[in-house]
């Protein structure tokens, strides 16, 4: 009998155990669904702070539903047109939420869940914006006494509707702050902007304007995170400072990212700034060892310097003095086909402008090329344009050729630069682009000064003899 018992103890021991082993998992998602009506488009993507997912939408419903994992309790953004339309939302790790919207009045929103509160805060927020300070062209055209005065009405009004609606205290808290930020963005854009807009370059404030950077914290982590306004803020004052530092021709994606380094002193900030830059400026700097070395110094990132060292080692195989990348066989618009080595070994440097018909930066240096060709014309100096346009463009850049008169040596690629190898070789990142390359096929600079920076790139014409 007594052996019975144990027996039984045991088998209630090992199943309690198994019972324990197979416990749910613990959710480390939320769900975001709900209905768009009148929308008709096959996905809406949610953006926040160094997160992005793209949400697919029923398009004879307008319904979705996804599970979403966030890195962070934080504001987010649902983007329904870009630039045009959009929601805005507070989203917690592990809490559902649920969103009932009309497109064609994107005002009438209602929303379900925990956050829905705050969520509701949130859109009434962007009709006080609309109702106070109608839109950004209107209020940075106000004379400064009356901008002051809508600023402060609108700031005001923020901070009565945040506290009128019972939001959680960390929120509240978290808010606030981000009001004022906002508040403070716009104060420190009013000068620039009033004088673009109502095209009085020489528009300064009085001295009676508040300064928005009074007691201006450059390294809050906190306020990094939950504000962004504080982020466009600190972007901006730190892009302004490095200009200053920059001397004139002076590396100014490395400047930059030294500044970064000086200033922010909070990890989470710093970190993100120069990987935001760096992922584009390390294209552009002239100084590309020591641009990467600094980098992977600076940032504590593992993720952000893998990125970056990986970029470097692409581009160091076409930094100065490196072999140029071949192309091959482009087509030419006086006929038949030309490719690199066709240019090389003749005495001439090339000057290489690499375009698409598409590209608006790269239609206004046109006439400054022709000019420069003509000023060089019969000096041992090429100049060459390729188009990265694709094939479907092929009739459109001729037609440009013809209508803008352009001159030198016509290429077309046939491909974009993302697509085409020789073009990846230098990781363009934007066009125009231009590059230099010496009568022996050798890089002189692959990222040479624009016509339209005129005594910077004659100063390198200078010192090459041309």
């Amino acid at each position: 009998m007594m052996k019975k018992i144990l027996l039984l103890a045991l088998i209630a021991i090992t199943i309690s155990s198994c019972e324990k082993e197979e416990e749910k998992p613990v959710k480390d998602y939320l769900v975001l669904s709900g209905t768009i009506k009148n929308f008709k488009k096959r996905e809406i993507n949610l953006i926040g702070l160094n997160f992005e997912k793209k949400i697919k939408v029923d398009k004879k419903t307008g319904s979705f539903s996804d599970t979403i994992q966030i890195n962070r309790d934080n504001y987010y953004a649902l983007i329904l047109k870009k630039g045009r339309v959009s929601l805005d939302l507070y989203l917690k790790d592990t809490v559902d939420a649920n969103i009932i919207a009309d497109y064609k009045d994107i005002n009438e929103v209602n929303f379900t869940g925990t956050n829905a509160n705050i969520n509701k805060y949130l859109a009434d927020k962007k009709i006080t914006f609309s109702k106070i300070l109608v839109n950004a062209n209107k209020l940075f055209s106000l004379d400064e006494s009356d901008f002051l005065d809508k600023m402060k009405e609108y700031k005001d009004a923020l901070i009565e509707l945040s506290v009128s609606n019972n939001l959680p205290t960390d929120f509240l808290k978290k808010e606030v702050k981000s009001i004022e930020y906002e508040y403070l963005r716009n104060l420190s854009n009013y000068q620039d902007y009033y004088g673009a807009l109502t095209e009085n370059e020489d528009f300064t404030v009085s001295e009676d304007f508040p300064d928005p950077l009074k007691n201006f914290n450059y390294s809050s982590g906190d306020d990094y995170v939950s504000s962004y306004s504080y982020r466009k803020m600190l972007e901006t004052q730190l892009y302004a400072i490095a200009q200053e530092k920059n001397e004139e021709g002076g590396d100014f994606p490395l400047t930059y990212l030294e500044t970064v380094e000086t200033i922010v002193n909070d990890s989470l900030a710093k970190n993100d700034l120069i990987y935001k830059k760096a992922k584009n400026d390390i294209t552009y700097t002239d100084n590309l060892k020591e641009y990467h070395d600094k980098f992977m110094t600076y940032s504590t990132n593992k993720e952000h310097k893998e990125f970056i060292s990986k970029t470097y080692n692409i581009l160091k195989t076409t930094a100065k003095g490196q072999p140029a990348p071949k192309f091959s066989n482009f087509e030419n618009y006086n006929g038949g086909t030309t490719s690199l080595d066709d240019l090389l070994n003749k005495g001439n440097y090339l000057y290489i402008d690499v375009w698409a018909t598409w590209c608006a930066f790269c239609k206004r240096e046109i006439p400054l090329l022709k000019n420069l060709e003509e000023e060089y014309h019969g000096k041992n100096i090429t100049f060459v344009s390729i188009s990265v346009d694709d094939k479907k463009q092929h009739e459109k850049w001729k037609q440009t050729i013809i209508d803008r008169e352009m001159t030198g040596i016509q290429l077309f690629s046939g491909k974009k630069q993302g697509d085409l190898e020789w073009a990846q070789k230098f990781l363009i990142k934007g066009l125009p682009k231009f590059i230099i390359i010496d009568p022996n096929g050798n890089i002189v600079s692959p990222n040479a000064p624009a016509p339209s920076q005129g005594e910077k790139l004659i100063d390198i014409f200078d010192e090459l003899g041309i």
